[in-house]
């Protein structure tokens, strides 16, 4: 339906939109399953804590880290 292609694009796509860029327009640098699962499993980590500095502030986030 519309309104829940909407809603997907609003939630769904800026972050996949994000990880891409991460990383080098989707296409991975390695070979291999376990290599490439990696490498976007540290996008992925890119990902959340640029999310979290971007919510806490980089004060916040190591004060939750420690």
């Amino acid at each position: 339906t519309p309104e829940r292609m909407v809603r997907r694009m609003a939630t769904v796509e800026p972050t996949f939109a994000t990880l891409k860029r991460l990383l080098n327009k989707g296409r991975l640098t390695c070979w291999g399953l376990a290599s490439a699962a990696s490498e976007y499993s540290l996008g992925v980590l890119c990902y959340n804590l640029m999310r979290v500095i971007n919510i806490l502030g980089v004060k916040g986030a190591l004060a939750r880290l420690c």
